[in-house]
């Protein structure tokens, strides 16, 4: 009787988990993927199949959401390590479309350099500004989500990410210029 309540306990919280995690945890798992929508999609559904059978050995329920994304750590490493990747390369074409080698290394090679260039860009804004488009863009939270959260106006959020965007633009088209542009 007394390890039904537990599995039922335990139960109730990896539901809540799901509610509340679920979205972060696809983010998480997107980013491992590089980008694949396919194999992210596949890689949940098989980190939250392997969290339902486990979750009897979980000691901690207030642990959960490490032990899930810990599972979803081990289960992309499982997914790329076995053949079900049918032989794509990361830049997702087929061996036989593409010099298979050096063009995925190209599209990685330019996507870190994307990601460094973006990173760059946001660093040349002010802390307010940087806070911002994190929490707009990393969390996918609204504008308005995001002025309840720092306890400011919506209208001077709206300006901020208006005004920082010009900054961005303005980097773009004159690369050499200085932070707080």
């Amino acid at each position: 009787m007394n390890n039904v309540m537990y599995r039922c306990q335990n139960m109730q919280a990896f539901e809540k988990v799901c509610i509340i995690y679920g979205r972060e945890l696809q983010r998480f798992i997107y980013t491992l993927t590089r980008r694949d929508a396919f194999d992210a999609e596949e890689i949940y559904q098989n980190t939250m199949l392997g969290a339902l059978k486990g979750l009897n050995y979980l000691r901690d329920s207030s642990k959960m959401k490490s032990w899930i994304f810990s599972i979803a750590k081990a289960e992309s490493k499982r997914y790329y390590a076995s053949d079900r990747r049918d032989s794509r390369c990361a830049c997702g074409s087929a061996p036989e479309e593409a010099s298979f080698g050096q063009e995925c290394m190209m599209d990685f090679t330019k996507s870190v350099e994307d990601r460094e260039y973006v990173k760059n860009l946001i660093d040349s804004l002010s802390e307010e500004e940087q806070q911002l488009y994190i929490l707009h863009y990393y969390y996918d939270l609204q504008l308005k989500e995001i002025s309840e959260i720092l306890n400011v106006n919506y209208n001077t959020v709206r300006s901020m990410h208006m005004r920082g965007m010009a900054k961005m633009r303005k980097r773009l088209n004159h690369p050499t210029q200085q932070k707080n542009v």
